[in-house]
């Protein structure tokens, strides 16, 4: 086979140079301070931790082996490398013990030229590694012009909304009351598509929403 991103010829979905380059973009190679309170990697304790304040974790930089496995797989089809980014995911997802997922959802062209939601693919597997349950609650209404939008635009606007065959299992969740949520994505860039959908979902059942991305743009 061949290494999903430097094409060299593998034994592994990624070679060995490819998968040292990887470990070395995650946060916890990249930052020597820790946060006092809870360990997590912090670029320096005086700036705060966005675990602690925001309920807030991500993998690394959006760079490198870590952007060519994330664009390769969202953009050119690149399948196998779901199994690789739930694979990342799963130390970060664990610090929130047990959650149910929920998965930023992929938009209507995204799905359309893939075949697949990538971000609910690897929740699935996620899901499967880690023995949670995740919930398929939020839906992309059609962009129109989003795409064109400057970031202060984006930053004040959303095409969230719930899929409502998926608000009745919400609900019944929720009643749970041992129930954490946790909202899975790719990229945090504006991290405007999370908090948007963290207000959706706790304006409607005034729920504590933690964030879990792969990459830091």
């Amino acid at each position: 086979m061949w290494c999903l991103s430097c094409n060299t010829l593998s034994d592994t979905l990624l070679c060995p140079a490819c998968k040292k380059k990887l470990a070395a973009l995650s946060f916890a190679q990249l930052y020597e301070h820790r946060c006092p309170t809870c360990g997590t990697p912090v670029l320096d304790p005086l700036y705060g931790c966005e675990f602690c304040q925001d309920a807030l974790l991500s993998y690394g930089v959006y760079d490198g082996v870590l952007e060519h496995l994330i664009t390769g797989y969202k953009h050119a089809g690149h399948i196998q490398s779901a199994w690789l980014l739930a694979e990342l995911f799963v130390p970060l997802v664990a610090r929130f013990g047990c959650p149910i997922l929920i998965p930023i959802p992929s938009s209507r062209s995204g799905r359309r030229s893939l075949g697949y939601d990538h971000m609910a693919l690897v929740t699935w597997i996620l899901c499967k590694k880690m023995n949670l349950r995740s919930i398929r609650l939020l839906a992309q209404q059609p962009k129109g012009q989003y795409t064109l939008l400057s970031r202060t635009q984006r930053q004040q606007t959303s095409n969230l909304v719930f899929r409502q065959k998926a608000v009745r299992r919400m609900d019944s969740l929720v009643r749970s009351q041992d129930n954490a949520f946790l909202i899975l994505d790719d990229i945090y860039t504006t991290g405007n598509t999370c908090r948007r959908a963290r207000e959706l979902i706790q304006s409607t059942w005034d729920i504590p929403v933690g964030f879990c991305m792969l990459a830091r743009a």
